[in-house]
C-alpha cells in the first residue's frame, strides 16, 4: 500500500470507535443523548473528512 493513502485509511477505520460509543451510549443509555448524538456525529464528520481526504489523495496529480 502506498503510504499517502495510510494516514486517511487509518482515521477513517479509527473514527468507527466513536461511531460506535455514539450508537452503544445511545442505545444503552450510557450518557445523555445530547452527549450521545454528538459522538456520533464526530464520527461521522471525521469518517467524511477522511473521505475527503482520501479522494483529493488520490486526483493529485503526481509529480515526476
Amino acid at each position: 500500500m502506498n503510504s499517502t493513502y495510510r494516514k486517511p485509511l487509518i482515521i477513517f477505520i479509527a473514527s468507527f470507535a466513536l461511531i460506535g460509543l455514539g450508537m452503544a451510549s445511545k442505545i444503552m443509555h450510557w450518557l445523555p443523548i445530547q452527549v450521545s448524538g454528538t459522538i456520533f456525529g464526530a464520527g461521522m464528520l471525521v469518517q467524511l473528512f477522511s473521505i475527503l481526504w482520501l479522494i483529493a489523495v488520490i486526483l493529485k496529480p503526481k509529480k515526476k
